[in-house]
């Protein structure tokens, strides 16, 4: 597309930096400013954030984080747990001069290995090149249209429907607790510590409430047994799109199901507001189990991958503890790359 200016963001181009997210059909909030903010607040990065501009109009987004860690400067785009970035376009070929922008930041300031995390929404990015390449797998529900209370039912496998079925036996009730985030705290350690996950830190969980405004940007899921919070789930919005974001469930009462209840009411809750998608996040190609939960629900697998571009190969002959030291919640390198493997 000729006549595009791509530029950095100012703080008074924010607004249509917003607008142009929020009618874009493929938005997640991570390409939100409010995310942005938050991820300031939590690692200490410095934003760059790129539009593409034609006639005064943004055509086009690109989110960028840089850190100034041990080893020199690492970009993501973006950090954090796997936060989907790259190019949003809604003109031909912006996204390619959006990937040259990016090309020309790591030219910048001794940058010593850059990654961008793809979209799930958006078919592969042909134009961005890497050096080192790692693919999750992501999966997407296609949200049915109002009064979606039995087209819901309808999507999803038979055994999910029995989860929500025994779930309501069970006396599972489910509630929108919008500022009850010690429930979703604690419900999350106790989850993540049962199965070796890597636990969000407690910082994260009072961010949130701060940069995000409850029932717009997001909502928090509680499901009780007896007045017992015995799961809850955070989802997040932006667009047409709603993101599963912050799963947890309490060990002693998976038996009963409660995430089912939860998942049931969220997902009945997003069809019927009007959004389009329901983006249930990333799993590795090995976790067989984890994609199979998301395709009973409805999700379609979408791979993506981490396009990496390494400055400085010496990063190769660290240690995986040693990047997450200084790099903390950066991307630095694919860890199967590492010559200790």
């Amino acid at each position: 597309m000729s006549g595009v200016r791509v530029i950095e963001l100012e703080s008074s181009r924010e607004p249509d930096y917003s607008a142009f997210l929020q009618d874009h059909p493929a938005p997640l909030i991570t390409y939100s400013l409010r995310y942005r903010d938050m991820l300031c607040e939590l690692l200490g990065c410095e934003p760059h954030y790129a539009i593409a501009v034609a006639d005064e109009r943004i055509v086009g987004i690109l989110p960028l984080m840089s850190f100034l860690g041990k080893f020199g400067r690492v970009l993501n785009s973006l950090p954090y747990f796997g936060s989907n970035g790259g190019a949003l376009a809604t003109e031909p070929g912006v996204r390619r001069q959006l990937n040259r922008w990016y090309e020309e930041q790591m030219e910048r300031g001794g940058v010593v290995a850059s990654t961008v995390i793809g979209n799930p929404l958006l078919g592969a990015d042909e134009d961005l090149a890497s050096d080192l390449t790692d693919f999750r797998i992501g999966h997407v529900t296609t949200l049915p249209g109002g009064e979606a209370e039995d087209k819901i039912r309808a999507l999803i496998e038979g055994s999910a429907r029995r989860n929500i079925a025994k779930a309501e036996r069970s006396g599972v009730r489910v509630s929108v607790e919008n500022d009850n985030f010690t429930d979703l705290e604690a419900l999350h350690r106790d989850s993540m510590l049962a199965i070796g996950g890597q636990v969000k830190e407690p910082r994260f969980f009072a961010a949130v409430p701060r940069h995000f405004r409850p029932d717009v940007d997001f909502k928090l899921y509680l499901a009780r047994i007896d007045g017992e919070p015995a799961a809850a789930l955070l989802v997040f919005y932006c667009g047409r799109t709603a993101d599963y974001y912050v799963p947890a469930a309490g060990p002693a009462y998976r038996d009963v199901q409660p995430m089912a209840a939860i998942l049931y009411r969220a997902l009945t809750d997003a069809a019927n507001a009007g959004l389009t998608y329901w983006n249930w996040g990333g799993s590795w190609p090995s976790q067989e189990s984890l994609q199979r939960f998301k395709r009973k629900w409805s999700g379609q697998p979408r791979q993506y991958r981490y396009a990496t571009t390494l400055r400085d190969p010496s990063l190769l002959r660290r240690d995986k503890e040693t990047l997450l030291r200084a790099y903390p919640g950066f991307f630095v390198v694919p860890f199967s790359s590492l010559e200790g493997g």
